[in-house]
């Protein structure tokens, strides 16, 4: 579904900018703040797993979901 011309100028005329600038700053936020939630989580499972306080099995399945996570999460948001 796309704007009519009328919606695009009331939206400009409110916010100032374009809602093609806007979707950028969206989505490019979304993915910033999950792939650093994807490094805090693998680092966290790496530490764990490197002073032995989870097993390489469940440390392994963790890091598999983060990634899958961040693959959808990427999938849905750049679609």
């Amino acid at each position: 579904m796309s704007m009519s011309g009328t919606q695009v100028a009331a939206f400009n005329a409110a916010s100032g900018v374009t809602p093609q600038a806007s979707t950028v700053l969206f989505v490019g936020t979304v993915i910033a703040l999950s792939t650093l939630w994807g490094a805090w989580a693998l680092y966290s499972i790496y530490r764990g797993w490197a002073t032995q306080n989870i097993d390489k099995h469940i440390a392994g399945s963790s890091t598999v979901r983060v990634i899958v996570l961040l693959l959808i999460l990427s999938a849905l948001v750049l679609s």
